[in-house]
């Protein structure tokens, strides 16, 4: 299966970690509760190991977990084989669905692992080709405003003279290799979206441990 550019190495990470992330990430991501009270097909998109999945289902949804990673996919098919979730293999440029598949996308934490502002819009655009008009997506990404990476704030405004973008970064994971992020302010999350032709329904800083928000948080709706 082709990937596109950058993508295949952020899977081939998360391959090898798998096992560890799935014994060190169980709770789900607090945002995930935007999309209770829906119903129907939900898509979770970078799905992991299914802690975002699993707590759809909890809500009433119809379930397709999507992941990039092969180790992802068979830690979530070990952990929640009895909840009658599928499972799909797929980039998330390149969704395998037909249009207005589904009535909710979570699309967590997975957008700043992706390289390049056209490929980043690339994916939201076919997020929102896959749901349903009326259809609610919630997208989260990380801040560039984290006090953990104050001391790397060199080298994330520096990153444009080495061909990289604004807010790119390389996270460790152990001895197993970085992980590419591109850190995000809130104005520009929110232009992504908009630029793929979203609307915002809401839009907010998540703060999971410090006093600066981690995460942003956008909550949108297939017009």
């Amino acid at each position: 299966m082709g990937c596109s550019p950058g993508v295949g190495e952020v899977g081939e990470l998360y391959d090898r970690i798998a096992e560890d992330f799935a014994r060190t990430r169980r709770r789900a991501w607090p945002s995930i509760l935007e999309l209770r009270g829906g119903s129907g097909i939900a898509l979770d998109l970078g799905c992991g190991t299914g802690r975002n999945a699993a707590a759809l289902a909890s809500f009433g949804y119809s379930v397709v977990a999507a992941d990039l990673s092969i180790g992802m996919l068979k830690a979530f098919r070990k952990r929640f084989a009895q909840h009658g979730m599928e499972s799909v293999r797929c980039d998330a440029l390149h969704l395998p669905f037909i249009e207005g598949s589904f009535d909710a996308v979570a699309f967590v934490a997975v957008i700043h692992h992706i390289k390049g502002r056209g490929n980043r819009r690339g994916a939201v655009a076919e997020i929102r080709r896959v749901t349903k008009g009326g259809g609610r997506i919630l997208v989260t990404a990380w801040s560039m405003i984290q006090a953990r990476f104050l001391r790397r704030c060199i080298g994330i405004v520096s990153s444009p003279l080495k061909g990289g973008e604004l807010g790119d970064l390389v996270v460790p994971w152990g001895m197993e290799g970085g992980r590419f992020y591109h850190l995000f302010t809130k104005q520009e999350l929110e232009k992504t979206i908009r630029d793929s032709g979203l609307k915002i329904i809401k839009s907010y800083g998540e703060r999971i441990r410090g006093r600066l928000p981690e995460n942003w948080v956008v909550v949108a709706e297939k017009a």
